[in-house]
């Protein structure tokens, strides 16, 4: 019995920090035909069902993960750090001829990415899931899908006939189909968008009257809106929590949302209230973006405590 399965992308990282990296008008880059150096790097295992899964296992639950990866070199970084993290590999996907997800990571000195992502040959499907197996657990925590809206519907419907309770953390693509997703969100326990996905998910501004009262309407038990450095917010039943962020230098930023939600599903397993998953959510999220990649600083359950 798992206590949380992690459903989606597991990629490799490459992470490059360097302070010759330009930034103007918004846009990041480097002299052209130019050598530059850089300050710090990193090669390790990432994406959002990798993250989350990851974040889980030293909370000090019992997780899987389901993504499909190929067999190629690279893979073996996240097969490394699974091993490693006692997240349990059994639900994995490995096809001969499929290619593992990869992203390289342009850091400057601020914390500040761009973030640029090979997709492999496929993407994750009805096919590639263990069905017997992923029922097995108490919640489901179902990440970006690559648009793939089928499964996202049959991975709900399937947790709901099987008393699986679902954090739903969704990538662009499937945001983009909103008609389809709207439906789906009263059978939703925790939901997690960023400021940007939620205006646009909402069709309203943050700062606007009638923003809170769309998000309460649209149904789901708990639904989290992250705003990098302006801290996140907690909607659940007619109640709104905030929490600043704790103040720390960031290194980098990749993996802030996976972290929070990761810890904020953790302390509701633990029996803790929204209030107190928030703080969770928080603390771990400022450790992760101290440190360079998504995995180097999330806490462990004696840490979060």
């Amino acid at each position: 019995m798992y206590d949380i399965i992690s459903i989606g992308a597991s990629t490799v990282d490459i992470l490059v920090k360097s302070d010759q990296f330009v930034q103007k008008d918004g846009i990041l880059g480097l002299l052209y035909s130019s050598k530059n150096e850089i300050s710090q790097s990193l090669i390790c295992s990432g994406g959002g069902a990798s993250n989350s899964s990851v974040a889980f296992s030293r909370l000090g639950l019992k997780s899987a993960c389901v993504s499909l990866l190929g067999r190629d070199p690279i893979s073996e970084y996240i097969m490394s750090d699974f091993k490693n993290e006692k997240v349990d590999i059994s639900l994995l996907n490995r096809p001969k001829n499929e290619q593992t997800d990869f992203s390289v990571i342009l850091v400057v000195s601020d914390g500040g990415r761009s973030i640029m992502t090979y997709r492999g040959l496929h993407r994750l499907e009805e096919r590639h899931i263990l069905w017997s197996k992923i029922k097995n657990t108490k919640w489901l925590y179902i990440t970006s899908l690559e648009g793939n809206l089928d499964l996202l519907e049959k991975l709900i419907g399937f947790a709901y006939d099987h008393k699986i309770k679902i954090a739903l953390n969704p990538g662009n693509r499937e945001l983009s189909k909103k008609r389809r997703i709207i439906p789906l969100l009263k059978y939703v326990d925790f939901f997690l968008l960023n400021k940007t996905e939620s205006e646009n998910f909402f069709e309203a501004k943050f700062e606007d009257l009638g923003f809170f009262q769309k998000i309460f309407n649209f149904k789901p038990v708990i639904t989290a809106i992250t705003n990098g450095r302006e801290g996140a917010h907690i909607f659940t039943q007619g109640q709104h929590f905030y929490s600043p962020i704790i103040n720390t230098k960031p290194v980098e930023e990749t993996g802030a949302g996976d972290s929070f939600g990761s810890a904020f599903v953790a302390a509701l397993i633990y029996g803790h209230n929204p209030k107190e998953a928030l703080y969770w959510g928080i603390k771990n999220s400022a450790s992760v973006v101290s440190a360079l990649g998504a995995k180097a600083g999330l806490l462990t359950l004696k840490q979060v405590k």
